[in-house]
C-alpha cells in the first residue's frame, strides 16, 4: 500500500520542475496567468526570489502538482496523500478536493499574507523530543516560543519572534543542545499567524472543495480530512504541524512505501526515522488524541465539561496560573493525571494544560473502549 507525499518550504531548489514546464506547458501557463509572473523564470534565474516566502509557495505547489500527475501517469494512484505545510495544498489538489486553478490561488493570497506578518522566525532542534523541547524552552527562560512542528523523534521546530528564537538558539547552544534558526520569513504555524488565518480564512469560504477521492491526512489532526477542509487549512496557519503523527497515521492504516514528490528529499529521512521507532496502535486511540486544537476534544459522558473547560482555558491568550489551579483538582481521578505546577506566564499555562488533555483524551477514550456503557466518574468544573 502506497503513500505520496510532498514537501513544504525549505526544499525549493534553483532549477526545480523545469522538465515539468516543458511536460505541462498548458498548465504552466495557466499558473503564470494567476501568478503575475513566470515560474520558469522564477525557478531558473530568479532563484533569490525562491526564499521569499511570496514565491516560495506558489512554485513548490505547481512543481508538486505536475510532479504527481507525472507520478501518476507512470505509476497510478495511491492510497493515501499527506503534504508537509504547503505541500499539503498539493495533496488536497491531487485528490481532487480542489481543482488545480482554484488551489494556486489561495497558496497565492496564503503566501502574501504570511509574508506581510514580520519579525518571526522558527529554530530546528536536533536530538530531543517534542516534550523534551517544551521542557527545554521554559527551562531556558525563552517562554514566548512554540512547538510549530513535530517533525520525527529527534526533530522538533519551534516558532516566536525573532529575537526570541536568537536567544533560545544561543542559549540551547550553551547548554549543548543543536538548535539551527531556518531561512523562513515568519514564525509559521504558531499563535504570531493568527492574524494571516482570519484573512485567509475568507479566501477559503469563497472556494468550493470537492470530497477527496484519495484520503488526505490533515497536519493538523493527524486524520483524514473530512467535511471541515476549510476550517481545518485555515486552522493549518497557526497550528503546529503533526508530521511524526501523520506518518503513524498512515502506518497504521497499512502504509508499507512512501513516495516523496518535490525539488529534494526532505521528508524520507524523516519518514525512515520515524518508521524506526512506530509501533502499531488502535486506530481509535490514534484518532482520540490527536484532535484538532481549534476545536474542542472529543470527550464525552462525566469528564465532557472539564474537556470543555480545559480547552477553552487552552486557547485563552491571556490563560492565567489561578485559571489552571481551579480546574486542576477536578481531573485527579484520571489515571497519569499531571502534577499541579503553578506557570508563571501563559504560554506556559497553555503547556500544562495541553498536557492535561493530552491524558484525558485517551484515558476518557480507552475507558469508553472497554465499556461503551460506562463513563469516568470524576468532578466537574
Amino acid at each position: 500500500m502506497k503513500a505520496v507525499v510532498f514537501p513544504g518550504q525549505g526544499a525549493q531548489r534553483k532549477g526545480m520542475g523545469v522538465e515539468l514546464f516543458e511536460r505541462y506547458p498548458r498548465l504552466v501557463e495557466q499558473a503564470d496567468a494567476v501568478l503575475g509572473y513566470g515560474l520558469h523564470d522564477l525557478c531558473t534565474e530568479g532563484a533569490d526570489r525562491l526564499i521569499d516566502t511570496r514565491y516560495t509557495q506558489p512554485a513548490l505547489f505547481v512543481t508538486g502538482y505536475l510532479g504527481y500527475l507525472d507520478h501518476a501517469h507512470r505509476h497510478g494512484a495511491p492510497a493515501m496523500l499527506a503534504g508537509h505545510s504547503i505541500g499539503e495544498f498539493v495533496a488536497l489538489a491531487a485528490a481532487g478536493a480542489l481543482d488545480f486553478l482554484d488551489a494556486l490561488r489561495l497558496v497565492d493570497r496564503r503566501a502574501r499574507i504570511m509574508a506581510a506578518i514580520r519579525d518571526g522566525a522558527m529554530a530546528a532542534v536536533i536530538g530531543p523530543g517534542r516534550d523534551e523541547v517544551d521542557a527545554l524552552i521554559a527551562r531556558l527562560g525563552v517562554d514566548g516560543l512554540e512547538i510549530a512542528n513535530e517533525n520525527s523523534p529527534t526533530q522538533t521546530i519551534v516558532a516566536g519572534l525573532s529575537g526570541e528564537i536568537d536567544a533560545f538558539v544561543e542559549r540551547c547552544r550553551e547548554a549543548g543542545t543543536r538548535a539551527v534558526r531556518l531561512r523562513v520569513s515568519g514564525a509559521f504555524h504558531s499563535r504570531h499567524m493568527r492574524p494571516a488565518a482570519a484573512e485567509f480564512a475568507q479566501a477559503l469560504r469563497e472556494t468550493p472543495f470537492q470530497p477527496p477521492r484519495i484520503p488526505v491526512i490533515a497536519n493538523v489532526t493527524a486524520r483524514p480530512h473530512d467535511a471541515q477542509i476549510a476550517d481545518v487549512m485555515a486552522a493549518h496557519l497557526y497550528s503546529p504541524v503533526r508530521w511524526m503523527q501523520s506518518v503513524h497515521a498512515m502506518l497504521d492504516a497499512g502504509v508499507t512505501a512512501f513516495v516523496e514528490i518535490g525539488p529534494a528529499p526532505v521528508l524520507g529521512p524523516m519518514i525512515d526515522e520515524i518508521r524506526a521507532g512506530w509501533r502499531p496502535q488502535r486506530r481509535a486511540a490514534v484518532a482520540d488524541v490527536h484532535w484538532p486544537e481549534f476545536a474542542p476534544p472529543p470527550v464525552a459522558g462525566a469528564h465532557a465539561a472539564l474537556a470543555a473547560a480545559l480547552h477553552r482555558l487552552y486557547v485563552e491568550p491571556a490563560a492565567s496560573a489561578a485559571d489552571w489551579a481551579a480546574l486542576w483538582p477536578c481531573g485527579l481521578d484520571v489515571a497519569g493525571w499531571p502534577p499541579l505546577e503553578l506557570a508563571a506566564t501563559p504560554r506556559a499555562v497553555r503547556r500544562q494544560v495541553r498536557r492535561a488533555l493530552a491524558t484525558l483524551i485517551p484515558a476518557a477514550a480507552s475507558a469508553q473502549h472497554a465499556d461503551p456503557s460506562s463513563h469516568l466518574h470524576g468532578r466537574h468544573p
